[in-house]
């Protein structure tokens, strides 16, 4: 691979502390997971899982949670492929992700970081020295000046992956793993139709559904730019928390057809739509591969670990069914005209003894996903109340 990657890929270090970099100005020293990088000086922005202001080096501590999800899919991938991957980062910021790829898995041969902000790039350059890194460039994402391929390409942006999205498909070989954020939930989840339509050609679902037909809505924008480069997407885990949605999602041969659609589509059994609302093409197949979901284990270096694992338990259990859409108990009994629900844990046995698949979702906590249609849920919930 060429872009300065090296010819024996990215030497693995681990120093307890970071060390001195003379003549650069000053730099404050931070740890996240079992990893030491720099920062600017001054207090960091205050822990907050919502978008705000960007300064000008980025870094969300609250997000170390994500960063520790990262950390234990890309090793699930190497150790999967039986062999170290190359990867690009490509919105790098101060290179936290990188470092912790680095430092905390055994999984990177190469690693190329791009970042175009001035100060932040001097600090990606910084934070990746303790490898021998030479490959942290100042490169715009949308148009990378570097060569090669990558098995891994990372987006994390402020905001849209949309348009960073062509670019990080025409540089992942066949097979390769495409990892993207976006917090531009207001867009693709919330009121900013036009601007959802302008994007991601597509329009958001005016529903308690619609953070799920959100991230469907970014999945599908993935699958038409793999398409157009064609490539096909088989995802791996896909999910929505807080204020972003993350998309672990594998380039593949192109498939006979996407399945894509806008709902409410003919044949649609799910929970109801209301008349006259649509919403999409958003992706309707599976968002998570269940039998990847069971390999990856959190390594004991993650900041969040108990968080991470619980996290990754419910979507496992999720996976089980793979159905589009969740029912939300109130939902339900209020469009039934029912009056106080009733517990989760009796909704559920009464599903199963009917022979239903059903678990919770991570969209919801009231929420529960089944194979069963809308008529027969309607039916087994309101059956479970006492008559009048």
């Amino acid at each position: 691979m060429k872009s300065g990657m090296g010819e024996t890929g990215a030497s693995r270090r681990s120093p307890s502390s970071p060390p001195a970099i003379p003549g650069e100005g000053e730099a404050q020293p931070h740890r996240e997971g079992a990893s030491d990088f720099f920062l600017p000086p001054g207090p960091l922005r205050p822990e907050r899982l919502g978008p705000a202001r960007r300064a000008s080096v980025f870094y969300n501590p609250a997000m170390s949670f994500t960063r520790d999800l990262d950390v234990a899919v890309l090793r699930t991938v190497a150790l999967d492929r039986g062999r170290r991957l190359r990867i690009w980062e490509s919105l790098a910021a101060s290179g936290v992700r990188s470092v912790r790829w680095l430092n905390e898995t055994e999984a990177v041969e190469g690693l190329l970081a791009t970042e175009l902000n001035p100060e932040a790039h001097l600090y990606l350059q910084r934070n990746l020295r303790p490898w021998g890194i030479a490959h942290a460039l100042a490169q715009d994402a949308r148009h990378p000046e570097s060569e090669g391929r990558f098995d891994w390409v990372d987006l994390d942006p402020y905001g849209t992956p949309a348009p960073f999205l062509p670019a990080a498909v025409q540089r992942l070989e066949e097979g390769g793993i495409l990892s993207v954020t976006a917090t531009d939930t207001a867009v693709l989840a919330g009121p900013e139709r036009d601007a959802c339509l302008e994007r991601y050609g597509a329009r958001p679902l005016r529903t308690y559904l619609c953070r799920e037909a959100g991230l469907r809505i970014l999945l599908a924008h993935i699958a038409f730019v793999a398409a157009r480069e064609g490539q096909g997407i088989h995802p791996l885990l896909c999910y929505g928390r807080d204020h972003h949605f993350r998309i672990y999602a594998q380039l593949t041969a192109p498939g006979p057809a996407l399945p894509i659609q806008e709902v409410p589509f003919p044949g649609y059994t799910g929970p109801p739509i209301p008349e006259g609302r649509r919403g999409g093409p958003l992706w309707t197949g599976a968002l998570f591969d269940r039998g990847f979901l069971h390999r990856i284990e959190v390594p004991a270096s993650a900041e969040q670990g108990p968080a991470v694992r619980a996290w990754l338990e419910l979507l496992r259990e999720e996976s089980a069914v793979e159905r589009i859409f969740y029912y939300e108990i109130g939902e339900v009994c209020k469009s039934r005209g029912l009056p106080q629900p009733p517990r989760r844990d009796r909704i559920f046995s009464s599903f199963r003894a009917a022979g239903w698949k059903v678990a919770r979702t991570h969209f919801d906590p009231s929420g529960f996903r089944t194979d069963a249609p809308w008529a027969e849920v309607a039916e087994l919930i309101t059956g479970l109340l006492p008559v009048r």
